[in-house]
């Protein structure tokens, strides 16, 4: 009996023993496959971070090159000219003087009792002064608005002297990156610059007004080598009496800029391009 009970006791710690041993087994093994879990995450966590530390210097370095770009465009656009200032067209694409600023945060112009002189300031310093003793800038005893627009659409800022409206004479100074200076475009009515229009859709130039009581004439131009070059000019007569007298056989007639006629209308809607809103603006 005394031996059968010590071979049950023994027995029984040996069960004892394999299932600690089981558990210890199960247990480093386990333990075994977290650390390596472990270690996986560590390092994971650490290629996540150098992934992210790069992207984050990549993401500086294109930044540090915007910048430079911009700050070399703005310091070319600064050698070039001032910037023009954003002007939105109308709905039909046009920009009149209405529409344009009579302010510049970096150009200043005073002009003479006589206006026959302009003197344009540079941030605060005399630039140049645009004169001419036998041809005012503009007509004398008119007003003389200054606006500041992109008249010939190169993005910088030009200057138009005065009201630019119908019997009147103004005068339209346009930069010169070349020369960093203002030019005159033509002479006192050449052109008259009347009813100044823009189309910066077609980079067209609009002007013209009244010949006489019941006519009038208009001219489409472009800019070439520095100049404005008619290629259209529409004639409006509204006594049907004074048609032979100005060649026309209707109240619209548009005419290329060798003189041809190619179109006669009764209604300015007859016309092409943004004619009838040019027409409609300055009241024909």
């Amino acid at each position: 009996m005394v031996v059968l009970e010590k071979n049950t006791i023994f027995a029984e710690n040996f069960k004892i023993m394999q299932e600690n041993h089981s558990f210890i087994r199960r247990f480093s093994v386990q333990g075994l496959l977290l650390s390596f879990t472990f270690c996986g995450l560590m390092l994971t966590g650490c290629g996540n971070q150098n992934t992210k530390k790069d992207s984050s210097e990549n993401t500086e370095t294109e930044q540090q090159v915007v910048e430079q770009v911009v700050e070399q465009v703005a310091d070319e656009a600064e050698d070039n000219g001032v910037k023009a200032p954003a002007i939105q067209a109308d709905a039909n694409g046009l920009i009149g003087l209405g529409q344009c600023s009579i302010e510049s945060n970096r150009l200043r112009v005073e002009l003479s009792e006589d206006k026959d002189a302009a003197k344009i300031f540079l941030d605060g310093e005399l630039l140049q002064t645009i004169t001419d003793a036998d041809d005012a800038l503009v007509a004398t005893g008119d007003d003389a608005p200054i606006f500041f627009l992109d008249a010939n659409f190169d993005g910088l800022t030009d200057i138009f002297i005065g009201p630019g409206e119908s019997r009147t004479y103004s005068s339209l100074l346009i930069w010169e990156p070349a020369s960093k200076q203002f030019r005159r475009i033509g002479h006192l009515g050449e052109p008259s610059l009347q009813n100044f229009m823009l189309c910066p859709e077609t980079k067209s130039v609009y002007e013209g007004g009244s010949n006489s009581w019941c006519s009038g004439s208009f001219t489409k131009s472009i800019w070439e080598g520095g100049t404005l070059k008619a290629v259209e000019d529409v004639i409006v007569v509204s006594d049907p009496e004074q048609y032979r007298e100005n060649g026309v056989s209707d109240k619209y007639t548009l005419k290329s800029s060798d003189g041809k006629t190619i179109k006669a209308a009764a209604e300015s809607s007859q016309l092409p391009d943004k004619w009838m809103y040019v027409l409609e603006y300055v009241g024909y």
